[in-house]
């Protein structure tokens, strides 16, 4: 029975955290007040960007909710939460955007109910439900404020998420170390941006999304530089200056209706896009225009009619997708009545969704980049305090007395990645896949998994060229027993120069090695890209000798990366610059 509580509390969570159902048939019964002041709105942090709140309770009494079991999920709130989550009022949801050390977005919530919390049963059965608790320790040093519980689920896998009472009748749920900075600097005496932004959008409805472009500007047009994007859509490359937020407020109880407004950085901005929007909605009436024509211009009758029905259709949709210049905002309403077209409504969310999902994908990829960028140049310091030790660089592999390869170099330079415990664990004079090593597979260190990587558990993408003329060229030597590393080239026979030459790369997924078996890219001069080019979108991250990581594009001229594979062949590169 334990799958079923298990799957209401994930049902929980995704219904807290994430986005709310919107479609539910109307009830007769009246919606309760929202209050002048959004609840929660002071707690959002000045980076957040995303903004959301839901009038729960107007959901929770719909007919078609009555329709489940609800006395089932009152029950397992009642046993594991503490509450009747039936209870619940209102959410209001915080998304905070990516960052090199956390490469997926993090969130919050603050969730209202009328239903008195007691501290001594609030999520006091928890532990039957998820993966695991946080330790004592974890939440000291994240989250010493913390009034409640701190756990670990498979729901959930960015961060322990904790449940924090804030008074008798509100709590907090979400990830540990976000709300431990959200308490710890306690409500904002003043509303931050994005909080006034979801505020000024408060117009009674039952749900409300706001989007804050200020914190991901700088990745979406660092992304969008990179772009190859021909005339006369080179334009579009300016809609994140030109955007200050968009906000979306959504009637589903009573009625069905939408508002959305984008809203520019001034009214010059909103100016700009707006003629970006009649811009693309122009060329696209010209496209559906031009096959419709062709349809009715068909000698078969039917054909014709389907061209007509597509005139008549593709031109009453596109005039509804056309939004009303308002200040420094662009609004689109849209409500259902008997005059209204349905199948335009529909194709709003569309256009909607296909517009704002890249946008965040994009930013989460460019954070996942980064956080790779970050774990190489941890590779490429590691690899100098070891030549520094040492006087050289480790081998590509570990080898034994007769020159037999056993471990990586990954193994060798684990002291340096601040996994001392774990290199001391290995017996040095085994191969990888030895009875006592092959334990350490599944415990590959953070630092050697590309963030964006779906190889294999235990399975890296981070190699070291192998090959005629590359750092790793020379086979390993022989190592005298006892000794439990084993010494490659050293600086000095990089005659090109550290900042010219290759010390590690991304390889594709479908190129990863065990991280702990002394395999890596065997460098094809006939074929220079083998294994190489989709690690990254375009591209891939490479360490080179000095430390520095630089992105090379799929589109790179082989000649030249031969030349960047080489340690000592003397030709000039052309080096690309982040």
């Amino acid at each position: 029975m334990r799958h079923l509580p298990s799957a209401l509390f994930i049902g929980f969570l995704a219904a807290t955290m994430a986005f709310p159902p919107q479609l539910l048939m109307a009830q007769e019964a009246a919606a309760p007040a929202v209050e002048d002041q959004l609840p929660g709105l002071n707690y959002v942090p000045e980076n957040a960007v995303g903004v959301g709140f839901v009038q729960a309770d107007r959901f929770l009494t719909n007919p078609m909710v009555q329709a489940y079991p609800v006395e089932v999920a009152e029950a397992c709130g009642k046993k594991y939460l503490g509450f009747n989550p039936m209870k619940i009022t209102s959410i209001s949801f915080v998304i905070t955007p990516p960052s090199p050390d956390f490469p997926s977005p993090d969130m919050f919530a603050v969730i209202k109910t009328s239903e008195t919390l007691s501290k001594e049963t609030f999520f006091a059965g928890i532990e039957s439900l998820v993966d695991g608790m946080a330790e004592d320790e974890d939440i000291e040093d994240a989250f010493p404020e913390l009034n409640g519980k701190a756990f670990y689920t498979d729901a959930y896998q960015v961060d322990y998420v904790a449940a924090h009472m804030l008074d008798e009748h509100t709590f907090m749920l979400g990830s540990l170390g976000l709300m431990g900075e959200v308490v710890a600097n306690g409500p904002n005496a003043k509303l931050t941006k994005p909080a006034e932004t979801l505020a000024a959008a408060n117009d009674g409805a039952d749900g409300y999304l706001a989007f804050n472009m200020a914190p991901v500007r700088d990745q979406l047009n660092g992304m969008l530089s990179q772009q190859q994007i021909p005339p006369p859509f080179t334009m579009y490359k300016q809609v994140p200056n030109y955007t200050e937020s968009v906000t979306l407020s959504c009637h589903c109880t009573e009625k069905m209706a939408a508002t959305l407004k984008i809203n520019g950085v001034d009214e010059a901005a909103t100016g700009r896009l707006d003629d970006m929007i009649r811009f693309a909605l122009d060329m696209g009436k010209q496209t559906m225009l031009s096959e419709a024509d062709k349809l009715v211009n068909s000698e078969d009758e039917i054909e014709a009619a389907m061209g007509r029905y597509q005139i008549r259709v593709s031109e009453s949709m596109l005039d509804a997708l056309r939004p009303k210049k308002e200040g420094t905002s662009l609004v689109l309403s849209f409500e259902r009545s008997d005059e209204s077209i349905v199948g335009a409504n529909i194709a709003v969310i569309g256009i909607l969704v296909a517009l704002l999902l890249p946008a965040v994908q994009q930013a989460r990829s460019a954070a996942r980049r980064m956080q790779s960028s970050n774990n190489l140049k941890q590779i490429g310091l590691a690899m100098h305090n070891f030549h520094d030790v040492y006087r050289g660089l480790p081998a590509q592999a570990k080898t034994d007395a007769e020159g037999k390869p056993l471990l990586s170099w990954r193994v060798m330079i684990l002291p340096f990645i601040e996994q001392s415990a774990m290199f001391d664990q290995f017996h040095m004079d085994e191969p990888w896949d030895s009875e006592h090593n092959k334990q350490f597979i599944k415990h590959m260190p953070e630092t050697y998994r590309r963030p964006n990587s779906t190889a294999p558990e235990g399975y890296t993408t981070y190699l070291v060229p192998v090959g005629k003329n590359t750092i790793f060229e020379a086979k390993s030597q022989p190592t005298s027993e006892g000794q439990k590393i084993t010494k490659g080239a050293g600086f000095r026979d990089i005659t090109d120069g550290l900042s010219n030459t290759a010390m590690c790369v991304e390889v594709n997924d479908d190129a990863a090695v065990i991280w702990t078996k002394p395999s890596d890219l065997e460098v094809d001069l006939m074929n220079v890209l083998k294994g190489l080019g989709n690690a990254q979108p375009n591209g891939f991250n490479c360490l080179f000798g000095d430390g520095s990581v630089r992105f090379i594009s799929e589109n790179v001229d082989t000649n030249n990366l031969k030349n960047i594979f080489q340690r000592n062949d003397g030709n000039v590169l052309q080096i690309p610059r982040d």
